[in-house]
């Protein structure tokens, strides 16, 4: 397993964990970060700050990282959060996979 660092156009870096060590325990995580959100624009961007939560480990600002105080992600530039939310696909498919594609073939079809 490799941690992934991404260098931000802020010139800040970020260091992400490996998104093969997510396990069932972190999509649970980054659910609840969601809350009791009925607007799904703002399930939407819980759901993205508590995955960038989820997979910061260190970073080079000088701010406390988001997993210890989430709201330092809304401190960040619109450049530097954009850059992490592309950078956290992979991590995001992982956890939330899309199953629309991937139809099994044994599995018994509704009449």
């Amino acid at each position: 397993m490799a941690e992934k660092k991404i260098e931000l156009p802020s010139g800040n870096s970020v260091t992400f964990r490996d998104p093969e060590s997510l396990r069932v325990k972190d999509r649970s995580k980054v659910l609840m970060a969601i809350g009791n959100e009925n607007n799904s624009v703002a399930q939407g961007l819980k759901l993205i700050d508590g995955l960038l939560a989820l997979l910061i480990k260190d970073w080079s600002f000088d701010m406390i990282i988001p997993s210890i105080k989430i709201d330092t992600l809304g401190e960040l530039s619109i450049p530097d959060y954009d850059a992490l939310t592309k950078a956290a696909e992979e991590a995001r498919q992982k956890l939330f996979p899309s199953f629309e594609d991937s139809e099994d073939k044994n599995s018994p079809k509704g009449s």
